[in-house]
Formats: structure tokens, C-alpha cells, sequence
């Protein structure tokens, strides 16, 4: 008889600080709970920079963004900044190393996967900028479209599952206005979840499944952190996460499966943005909320910009993230507390420099910053009851390979589940 391993679903809760939660775990029963009866890592460290797809890469191969590439939303190809995608990444994630082991592996909407390293695939719902040109674009498309090029269920397992949920993603007919992308944003982190469940719970349930619940970022970004709509939305993805626990335990899965529940960086409130085109008209910039990454061809480039920036408060990092070739061409800076860089507003004065900020909470904060902590908890098979004051970035990913029984690889950080 082949061995029985056990399973895991790994949930990306987009933005879900440290901070946050200790804060206001009693609106999150079911990740409180979570977090009381399995294994908590009380603050998970940020990669550098705390973005998404930096994020996304490190928890996924657990490695640092100067080993796997994708040391930004955007990264610069020699020429101009473009979307970091999974072809970007050099070092394999859990999903190839899952399916590589033999196992069976489903990627409900969670970004940074490649559709070759899964059995079961559908992408991010929020990615369609990302798939369809050049700029970071999170948002829901109002029209109810989605790009099927990259769907990937040759047995329609997904299909199947799905036939008591309804469809994956349903269209909707809203108004074009940010309240309504927010909400369809939302309902799309339902039907991922629901998906997930169904797989999990059918007659063939995949041993890995990863996947997301993405708006919770989006609305901290426009409404601000602690806010209101933010504490929606986190109560909000709790109940998704409370439904999927549910769902398996009726089925009699929750013995088989690890749930672990992770965000990819924290969130500040943010008091004022700081517009590097209006500070550095002839440079190439890339702004990664608090961060800020400039194209400098040579040294004095690089001092240009430093002392351009001085005086906003702005200080330069070592740019040590970069991979090779690129290092030495990128010059990286972070804003002061509570400030961040975006593009400038279209209507302002070509000499203003700052004004209220568009994103009113953001990321990508000093390396180091308490407020990129983040929260991640496991729970379920074998999982017992304990706490992990600190980790590092890198230190997720042999977690996740832990369960799986994966053969640990050279770059590994030990397992801190043991």
C-alpha cells in the first residue's frame, strides 16, 4: 500500500499584518482559533522589499529575492521596469517540488505559480493586468470577464467539484466605480475559497492546494489601516477560512489536511506620498509603496538621486535584494515614517513634489519594520499546539515542505515545525 502523507492548503491572506491581528483577533474568531490550537509564528519578517510578488516568491521557494528574482512587483529588464512573473522565478517553488515528489497539486488563484507546476490551475482573478500587459493592475474586471488561456483541469476535477457551488467566477453586471470593483473583488476571494473546498472535499482530493484571498490588501490601500471597510474585510476572509474549515471537517478531511494561513507582508497608514517624477524628472524610477527603486547608470546617477531625495527624508538602502546583473544599475531608497512614493496625480502643478497620498495604508516599509511583521498560523493534521515568537521570510517554505514530507534541497532553512 503507498504511503499516506498528509495534505496542506496554504492560504495567502493579502496584507494581513502582525500587528493587526494582535490587535484585533477577537473580529477573526476562526484564525484566532487557528492560531490558539495550532502552531502560531507570532511575527513572520517581510521579504525585502515587503511587496507582493517579493512576497509571494520568498514564501513560495523560500528563498530571498536576490536568489529567486522576482525582487519586485516590477523588476527592470535592462530597459524599463515590467511585471514580475513566475517565468522570472530561478529557483522552484513548493508547487514544482510537490508535483516533482509526485504529488498532486491544485493552484486556485494564487499569484506567482506556474501552470506547469500544477495539476489543477486557475489563475489569480486580480492578475488580468498582469496577463494582459505590462503594469501591476489589482483589480477585479467589472465586466465579468476572465482569461481562460492558462486554465488548466484536464480530468474537469474542478469542474465537477464545483457543480453544487456554481461557477468559479461568476459575471457580474456593476457599475464601473471603485465601491463596486471592491465588492466583486471580494465575491471573486469567495469563489476561490469555495473551489478550494470542493476540491478538497471530493472524491479526489489534491495533496497540495494553494490559493488566496487578495482584497483585503486593496481595501487597507484605499481606505486606510484599521479602518472600517478593512475591518470588514478581514472578518470577511475569516468567515471564508471558518467555511473551508467547516467543509472539511464535515467531510472527514480535517484529519487529513494541514491549513496553513499566511500573509505575504504587513500594512502603515500612510500620511503623505512623495512623487518621484516631480523629484527626479530624468531619472527611471519604479515607487514599491515605501520603497523606491531608481535606474542608476553610473555613480554620479546614483548621488543625483540621493541627494535629490535628501531632503524629503528619503535615505538610500544597499540595493543587495537586486540579483546580478542588475545590482549595481539600482539605486534603492525608502521614505520616512508614514510617507511613500507614488506617481504624481494627473492636474497637479509640474513642480509639486507630495500631496495626500492615493494609497492611504501601504508596505514596503524599512527592512526591519515591525509594521511589514506579518501573521501565519498552521493548523490541522499533526499540527500541535505551540508559538514561534520570530521567524525570517525564508523560514515558510520548509513549514510548508515539512508537512509535505518534501526532501528538503541545499538553500533550506531548517523546519521550525520539526
Amino acid at each position: 500500500m503507498p504511503q499516506q502523507h498528509r495534505k496542506l492548503i496554504a492560504i495567502l491572506v493579502d496584507g494581513l499584518s502582525a500587528d493587526y491581528f494582535d490587535a484585533h483577533r477577537q473580529r477573526m474568531p476562526h484564525l484566532s482559533a487557528m492560531a490558539e490550537d495550532g502552531t502560531r509564528v507570532v511575527r513572520l519578517a517581510s521579504a525585502v522589499p515587503a511587496t507582493s510578488m517579493p512576497g509571494r516568491a520568498t514564501m513560495l521557494t523560500g528563498a530571498p529575492p536576490e536568489r529567486h528574482g522576482a525582487w519586485g512587483n516590477h523588476i527592470f529588464d535592462g530597459q524599463t521596469f515590467r511585471c514580475a512573473l513566475a517565468n522570472d522565478l530561478k529557483v522552484p517553488t513548493i508547487a514544482g517540488r510537490a508535483r516533482a515528489a509526485g504529488r498532486d497539486v491544485a493552484a486556485i488563484g494564487h499569484a506567482m505559480v506556474h501552470p506547469g507546476d500544477a495539476d489543477c490551475f486557475y489563475p489569480p482573478w486580480w492578475l488580468r493586468g498582469f496577463v494582459d500587459g505590462s503594469r501591476f493592475a489589482k483589480s477585479a474586471r467589472l465586466d465579468g470577464g476572465i482569461y481562460t488561456d492558462h486554465v488548466l483541469d484536464p480530468d474537469d476535477r474542478l469542474a465537477a467539484a464545483m457543480v453544487a457551488d456554481g461557477p468559479l467566477l461568476l459575471s457580474a453586471d456593476l457599475a464601473e466605480d471603485a465601491a463596486a470593483a471592491l465588492m466583486n473583488g471580494m465575491h471573486n476571494d469567495q469563489r476561490s475559497l469555495a473551489a478550494v473546498a470542493a476540491l478538497a472535499c471530493s472524491d479526489s482530493p489534491p495533496d497540495l492546494i494553494l490559493t488566496e484571498v487578495a482584497m483585503t490588501d486593496a481595501i487597507q490601500h484605499l481606505h486606510g489601516f484599521a479602518s472600517d471597510p478593512a475591518h470588514w474585510a478581514f472578518a470577511t476572509a475569516d468567515l471564508l477560512i471558518g467555511s473551508l474549515l467547516q467543509r472539511l471537517e464535515k467531510a472527514g478531511r480535517l484529519d487529513e489536511y494541514v491549513v496553513a494561513v499566511c500573509s505575504d507582508h504587513g500594512h502603515a497608514q500612510m500620511e503623505t506620498a512623495l512623487f518621484p517624477g516631480a523629484i527626479l524628472p530624468d531619472h527611471l524610477w519604479e515607487a514599491e509603496g515605501a520603497t523606491l527603486h531608481v535606474v542608476a547608470r553610473s555613480a554620479a546617477e546614483r548621488r543625483e538621486a540621493a541627494e535629490r531625495l535628501a531632503p524629503f527624508g528619503v535615505t538610500e538602502l544597499d540595493s543587495t535584494h537586486v540579483p546580478e546583473p542588475h545590482r549595481d544599475r539600482i539605486a534603492t531608497f525608502v521614505a520616512p515614517d508614514r510617507h511613500s512614493f507614488e506617481a504624481k496625480p494627473d492636474g497637479l502643478p509640474a513642480e509639486q513634489t507630495m500631496g495626500p497620498p492615493k494609497y492611504v495604508s501601504t508596505h514596503g516599509l524599512r527592512p526591519g519594520d515591525p509594521a511589514d511583521d506579518r501573521f501565519c498560523a498552521f493548523y490541522g493534521a499533526g499540527i500541535g499546539r505551540g508559538s514561534i515568537d520570530r521567524a525570517v521570510s525564508e523560514d515558510y517554505l520548509p513549514m510548508l515542505a515539512g508537512i509535505l514530507e518534501l526532501p528538503a534541497t541545499d538553500g533550506d532553512r531548517p523546519d521550525l515545525l520539526g
